[in-house]
């Protein structure tokens, strides 16, 4: 077999281990994606075929719901059973029966009859189990509490009281109406999400990866602890552009965190860099796994906006990361990385600069020429697919392209089906009003104290993250929570940003932390021991939503002379952070005393945290600064500070 053959074959032994069941996602995965690019390119309506909206994301869910119980059986031992192509029958009739009628349901629907109940009922149990499939328990739980709840609510207490529905009605307004399973959730799903997903898995396909590992090479290789570095920005940029922290550490992490430990990291904190690096990358702008286009659609603002508010957040955090990798390369002494293991910055924008065209393409008809995000990410797809072709290593061959197709597909099955069961939640909250009285609601337990709402919603946010993708945490959460946040004084960009991020960092946090699982079987490291190291690297993700919540001039949320004078006090925060959680300083790779680290802990705390008023932060500063310069007094003589890097 060539070797031109073997990502093809690969990609197809990899969707399932049965032969026949991965050409059946081979092709499942074309069709799917060949349609989208022509439904979101508008090829169709030029061909003068023009889908009703709930056929088109009925049909969307049908084939994404049908590859995940062909490519995830019921069993561990993968063998696909009776259950699993029961399952199959019931997500193809009830989506069938949706498409087929679809002209009819676009003008009237009601109660539905006995054969749209079964239809309905059985349709709603397998998007249930889907969702069970890929993202655990919690989620069909809710689900099913929610809909049970839209039938009988007027039996419930309090603020949860409201009209109950016949069983009738209620399938009648879930499966029937463009509110349910097909409302706007899944509509975004299936238009701007798919796109967005399906450049995110050719971009990986024409080998962007090497280029961002080159050019995290060229760009900081050579400083002190260069490798650890390397691997943040290059990880950074892949979860980044595809918008999964497993797919950041797995596309780069095999490279990164392998020469994290040749260089002298230990293989646990090596594993926590490529998850923490990956996991970062998502909530990065400028497209930030595209719940950038998600927040802006929500809040009915420009794309711009988001991405300008997302910067100082994501720079904060990334300060924290290379912050703590600088001084564990102090403590441990490391140096840079030789010049021969780096490649010349001047050759590699040569031949890689092409990677970075589609993602200007994305900026400028985003946030320039402002044209919808559908448009925007087709027009970039095509300009992924002309400049790859420019150079033979990053073409896209017909091999590629089948991983294309394939990890496209394969990338929506755990985003799809749970979108259009969380329908059901907010087709609840519509049909009952509950939606206001939730709210209410919420606010209530919280006694108006704005700490414990936030403490719930990020409580409610982790562990909803841990069986989710951000993109799916995010969705059921602002649906649920945002409105109560908003509403007790939080500004509308902190309150969906602080919501996105708790729901993103259950990806390095145990129990779960499945990008430092990951990791962790790359670096041949302990799970628990890289869960907990990435915790402490990506500490500036549980902090940071904190001070902006309180603080909105970080998310730009204010005057210009607030936000420079917040972000300058979380700057030096994140610093103190980092002496505190490694214990040493930039200019010693002797360990400081347990007090000061405490001590410039908790000043660090303070200045990152979300305390607003200038003078304890000034003190807090004062502080940390004290304890910085009776270190440099005890080395002696300044010219002994500064490690050579």
């Amino acid at each position: 077999m060539s070797s031109a053959e073997q990502p093809h074959r690969s990609i197809l032994k990899e969707s399932t281990p049965a032969s026949w069941r991965g050409w059946i996602t081979f092709l499942l995965s074309s069709i799917w994606v060949l349609y989208t690019i022509a439904f979101l390119s508008n090829l169709l309506f030029y061909l003068g075929f023009i889908p009703y909206p709930t056929a088109h994301r009925a049909f969307n869910v049908g084939i994404i719901t049908t590859m995940v119980f062909i490519g995830s059986p019921l069993f561990k031992d993968k063998r696909f059973t009776w259950v699993d192509l029961v399952c199959v029958f019931f997500v193809i009739a009830g989506c069938g029966y949706i498409i087929y009628h679809a002209s009819d349901l676009v003008f009237a629907w009601g109660d539905a009859d006995a054969l749209e109940m079964i239809l309905g009922t059985a349709l709603i149990l397998t998007l249930m189990e889907a969702s069970r499939r890929t993202s655990g328990i919690a989620l069909p739980i809710i689900i099913a509490f929610f809909f049970v709840y839209t039938m009988y609510s007027n039996y419930f207490p309090g603020f949860l009281r409201s009209t109950g529905f016949s069983y009738a009605r209620t399938m009648g307004w879930m499966y029937l109406s463009a509110e349910g399973l097909w409302g706007p959730i899944i509509e975004v799903v299936s238009n701007l999400i798919a796109g967005f997903v399906i450049f995110g898995a050719f971009f990986k396909s024409t080998g962007a990866s090497k280029f961002f590992i080159d050019l995290s090479l060229s760009l900081t290789g050579q400083v002190r602890g260069g490798a650890g570095k390397v691997a943040v920005i290059a990880g950074g940029l892949m979860g980044m552009i595809t918008g999964s922290v497993v797919a950041g550490v797995a596309t780069v992490g095999t490279i990164t965190i392998p020469l994290m430990r040749r260089c002298g990291y230990k293989n646990e904190f090596a594993g926590a860099v490529g998850a923490c690096a990956a996991t970062g990358g998502v909530f990065t702008p400028p497209v930030m796994g595209a719940v950038a286009f998600l927040i802006a659609d929500f809040l009915g603002i420009s794309y711009w906006r988001v991405i300008l508010a997302a910067a100082i957040p994501a720079a904060l955090f990334y300060i924290v990361l290379f912050n703590q990798i600088d001084l564990e390369a102090v403590r441990l002494q490391l140096k840079g990385m030789s010049k021969d293991e780096i490649p010349s910055l001047k050759k590699t924008l040569r031949d890689g600069w092409l990677f970075l065209l589609p993602i200007a393409v994305l900026l400028i008809f985003l946030g320039v020429l402002d044209y919808s995000g559908e448009t925007s990410i087709m027009v970039t797809l095509a300009s992924l697919v002309v400049v790859s072709s420019l150079k033979k290593e990053s073409r896209l061959s017909i091999p590629k392209i089948a991983e294309g197709f394939v990890s496209s597909a394969r990338g929506m099955e755990s985003i799809t089906p749970i979108c259009s069961a969380i329908g059901i939640i907010v087709g609840s909250l519509v049909i009952t009003g509950a939606g206001i009285n939730l709210s209410s609601g919420l606010l209530a337990l919280s006694g108006g104290n704005v700490f414990l709402l936030l403490l719930m919603a990020a409580g409610a946010n982790f562990v909803l993250g841990m069986g989710m993708t951000s993109v799916t945490c995010y969705i059921i959460t602002v649906v649920l929570m945002a409105p109560a946040l908003i509403k007790i004084g939080v500004a509308p960009m902190a309150a969906h940003m602080f919501l996105f991020y708790y729901g993103t960092i259950s990806f390095i946090t145990p129990p779960v932390a499945i990008g430092a699982y990951v990791a962790a079987n790359i670096a041949g490291a302990s799970f628990w021991k890289t869960g907990w190291q990435a915790t402490l690297l990506g500490a500036a993700a549980f902090i940071i939503p904190w001070s902006f919540a309180y603080n909105p001039a970080l998310v730009l949320e204010g005057s210009m002379a607030e936000t420079i004078k917040v972000s300058l006090f979380c700057l030096m925060g994140a610093l103190s952070i980092g002496v505190a959680i490694v214990g040493v300083f930039w200019f010693s790779p002797r360990m400081i005393n347990i007090w000061e680290r405490i001590v410039i802990g908790l000043a660090g705390l303070i200045l990152l945290g979300p305390v607003s008023e200038t003078l304890t932060n000034l003190t807090a500063l004062l502080v940390a600064l004290a304890i910085v310069f009776l270190n440099v007094m005890r080395l002696g003589y300044p010219k002994k500070v500064w490690l050579k890097r």
